[in-house]
């Protein structure tokens, strides 16, 4: 029953008034409790226990919503009876509900199908595939792609209407006739393309009646140009385009409520471009400010303020608290605010394919490349950080739609495991049922070992020697048998200044592998930097008994001879 309730991915509404609630062989009169596209919470006092499953009909005046659904949860509690009803569709009045709650509630649940608008006889359609907007269309005047490039100054008026005639006179379309014209070069019809879908979906932030409904099913035909549009940008970008004054300060929260960052991180790393006077609200917010104190301090246009806190409420980057009760917030700042979507190389592709498959096998600890001990703070910092790097949004050039999937398994997993080891009582039956798998557990540490050290690998070599440091220490955390994790890890910590971990991560290589003259020689590079020169010469000397054109060994010498001599 809980599961049920707890499956809800739309935002739901409150709201108390009337429902008639009707099946085969009985109706009642209920109250609403709630309600979203896709159900309706209510309660019905004095009543027997309702049967989950079975269709009933059910009308809600105020919502002027009339529809089929089913019963999927239903709970008695004294003399009240409270359940939950599925909608058979996913429609209703946009008064009723946000723009931006439709959108991100179709992109988390992942559902493919068309989200049809309709207002005044305007009808805006968008297609959504995995999620994601793909596609739109309008039967508007102004959505049209060559009134877009107008509008846009990608076109001058002249060509406007050279583009017109040519496309009556020839039978072309707006497209064809603007390259066969030389104003727009084939390569640019895409970006184009683009950015008429986005001035379709983006208008609708405009409309403030009208209806929706969203038709589920694979919809999407393979001739169609599919697109990779950000949610949250378009959201953003809607909203800010808005100019009546009265909807917005209609629809902002109260001003005496204080602003603080989601504590969610498929809230925080989306792909949100905001101009450099956003960010500097955006910087303003501390989990302290009320709204009406950050208004106040930016020294910007309060119309212009009010509209950019309302957008980043709506893209839910940021959130709302009455009271200074909501425990630390991201210590991240800035860095959930992806400029550049992350690349999309073989190697990325590799460590999804390996954790998509160890998803059944890996614990927890593993998965997220920490210790059984740690604390929870560092809990939190390496999931944050797994999250940000398997964000889907930060990945929207992806292709295939199985690797796709498969990043939103892993991301779904990170979300699991932090919900169990951020919670005590669950992390303690957690770790008490790896003792039961201590085996698999050993073998996977291994296989995680490796991939940690790889990456190790990439950071080094890219300079990033802190995150490098990081990783090979995981490497030795998993598999601590492998005297090239301590050698590098060694490495590492040469290049952070920490010398005397060196000196320890290094020697332990060489007892792994004595006979290494390459880890003999760089333990005496170290001994040089920490002032022990006889150390450093003996050390040389060694690396040279064992392979006698060793060159480190031979550079070192010759640099503590060159030192004497000065």
């Amino acid at each position: 029953m809980s599961d049920q309730k707890d499956k809800r991915s739309f935002k739901r509404y409150k709201i108390q008034t009337e429902i008639s609630i009707s099946s085969k062989d009985k109706s009642c009169k209920a109250y609403t409790t709630d309600y979203s596209p896709k159900g309706i919470g209510f309660y019905i006092d004095n009543s027997p226990p309702m049967t989950i499953g079975p269709d009933v009909y059910f009308t809600v005046k105020e919502l002027k919503v009339s529809d089929k659904g089913r019963i999927v949860w239903s709970e008695k509690d004294d003399k009240i009876l409270k359940g939950g009803i599925e909608r058979k569709n996913i429609a209703g009045l946009l008064k009723h509900y946000q723009l931006s709650d439709i959108f991100m509630d179709l992109q988390r649940s992942m559902k493919n199908g068309i989200l049809d608008f309709t207002n005044k006889g305007i009808i805006k359609r968008i297609f959504i595939k995995n999620g994601d907007m793909i596609y739109a269309t309008s039967n508007s005047e102004e959505d049209r792609f060559i009134e877009v490039l107008l509008n846009s100054q990608k076109i001058n008026l002249d060509q406007y209407y050279q583009v017109i005639n040519f496309s009556k006179k020839n039978g072309k379309s707006h497209g064809s006739a603007l390259i066969e014209l030389g104003f727009l070069k084939p390569n640019d019809i895409i970006d184009a393309v683009k950015q008429q879908v986005e001035q379709i979906i983006i208008s609708l932030f405009q409309w403030e009646d009208g209806k929706f409904s969203f038709i589920e099913g694979p919809v999407i035909s393979d001739n169609m140009i599919k697109l990779k549009l950000s949610t949250a940008n378009l959201i953003y970008r809607g909203i800010k385009r808005i100019t009546n004054i009265a909807m917005i300060n209609r629809l902002m929260p109260s001003k005496n409520l204080i602003l603080c960052y989601s504590n969610d991180p498929i809230d925080l790393f989306q792909d949100l471009k905001l101009d450099s006077n956003d960010r500097e609200i955006l910087h303003r917010i501390d989990g302290k400010k009320r709204i009406r104190d950050i208004i106040a301090e930016s020294g910007k246009d309060t119309f212009q303020t009010i509209k950019t806190i309302y957008a980043l409420l709506n893209t839910r980057l940021i959130t709302v608290k009455e009271k200074d009760d909501i425990p630390e917030q991201v210590s991240m700042e800035g860095e959930f605010l992806q400029n550049d979507l992350k690349n999309i190389d073989k190697e990325f592709i590799e460590k999804v394919e390996y954790l998509y498959n160890q998803l059944a096998y890996l614990d927890y600890y593993s998965f997220l490349g920490i210790p059984k001990w740690a604390t929870v703070d560092k809990i939190k910092k390496a999931y944050y950080q797994a999250a940000k790097e398997f964000h889907p949004d930060r990945h929207l050039t992806i292709q295939s739609d199985t690797l796709k999937s498969k990043l939103n398994s892993i991301f779904s997993h990170l979300n699991e495991i932090y919900k169990v080891l951020s919670n005590p009582s669950a992390r303690i039956k957690y770790d008490e049922s790896l003792s039961r798998t201590a085996t698999r557990v050993q073998f996977n540490n291994k296989e995680m070992a490796k991939l940690r050290f790889h990456e190790g690998e990439i950071a080094y070599k890219n300079g990033d020697f802190s995150k490098a440091l990081e990783l090979f220490g995981q490497a030795v955390y998993f598999d601590s048998s492998v005297a090239d994790y301590h050698y590098y890890l060694g490495l590492a910590y040469i290049k952070e200044n920490q010398f005397h971990q060196a000196v320890k991560s290094i020697d332990q290589a060489i007892k792994l592998d004595p006979n290494k003259a390459e880890y003999i020689a760089e333990l005496g590079h170290v001994y040089m930097k920490l002032g022990f020169a006889l150390r450093a010469k003996s050390t040389f000397e060694k690396a040279l008994k064992i392979h006698s054109s060793c060159k480190r060994a031979q550079e070192g010498l010759s640099q503590l001879n060159s030192n004497k001599n000065l």
